[in-house]
């Protein structure tokens, strides 16, 4: 390809992969997880959540000063539970705006303020310990210089609609990198059901010996992305779960060190 006029001729070459059978395939995208891979969260989620049900208590009590806060407390928190269980039991997303609508229907405040009011309480403590991984913006940038097209696979804190992580993505500037985004609370499953990970490889039109995934949950993402046939990274990080019997296709430490497994 010629540039700039002059007679140097550039070959620009996509990078390929080596597959189990020893066949030559091409890498046309590469997907991620966003917490504890792109962006960091809180590593342990009881405190927030705490934090979360007694901003929705403040709420109610503006109107029903007279519910009780324990007795409100405990329902919140059961309903949480209830729907951590069939997160990770069925990999069922059972959205935020779903049960936070229904606690404040059962407290005779339900209305569409309210309901917006509560969403920011939970949205509103992630921000306390939100930090961009080292080299995440820099590593996207670098693979759509390459030609690959990125694309993201996550669950959702909490089961918040989809518009809260885009707020983070956006805040960060990494948006101007995706090419796709399959959240879990507008598939209606979570990681690491099948459906999240074919439904991003249908969106990019790549086959998944074209993609590699990179994620920090053996049991979420390496394990649904080598379910379907993909390449799966695990990125150490400070929240990383162990499973057994998981084993990743690699492992990094950090972000950097994916370019060079783009080529392997």
């Amino acid at each position: 390809m010629d540039y700039g006029g002059s007679n140097e001729i550039v070959v620009v070459c996509e990078p390929t992969f080596i597959s189990r059978l020893g066949v030559q395939i091409m890498m046309q995208a590469v997907l991620f997880d966003l917490g504890h891979t792109l962006i960091d969260y809180y590593c342990d989620w009881k405190g927030p959540e705490e934090k979360g049900v007694g901003g929705i208590y403040d709420i109610i009590a503006e109107s029903s000063p007279e519910v009780d806060r324990a007795e409100f407390t405990a329902y919140l928190q059961a309903q949480l539970v209830r729907a951590r269980d069939l997160k990770y039991n069925d990999y069922v997303e059972v959205p935020l705006t779903d049960l936070v609508g229904a606690c404040l229907d059962r407290y005779g405040c339900l209305d569409e303020d309210n309901l917006q009011r509560g969403l920011e309480v939970f949205y509103g403590v992630l921000l306390e310990d939100r930090r961009l991984v080292e080299g995440a913006v820099d590593l996207l940038a670098r693979i759509k210089e390459r030609g690959l097209s990125v694309g993201l696979i996550s669950d959702v804190a909490w089961g918040l609609p989809s518009e809260f992580p885009m707020r983070d993505i956006r805040h960060f500037g990494m948006d101007a990198y995706f090419d796709d985004y399959v959240f879990s609370t507008d598939v209606g499953l979570r990681k690491p059901h099948p459906k999240m990970f074919k439904i991003a490889l249908s969106n990019l039109g790549v086959e998944a010996s074209e993609a590699m995934y990179v994620g920090n949950s053996l049991a979420q993402d390496i394990r649904g992305a080598k379910g379907v046939g993909i390449k799966a990274v695990l990125k150490r990080s400070s929240f990383c779960p162990h499973a057994d019997n998981v084993v990743p296709d690699h492992t990094v430490a950090t972000l950097a060190e994916i370019d060079d497994l783009i080529d392997k």
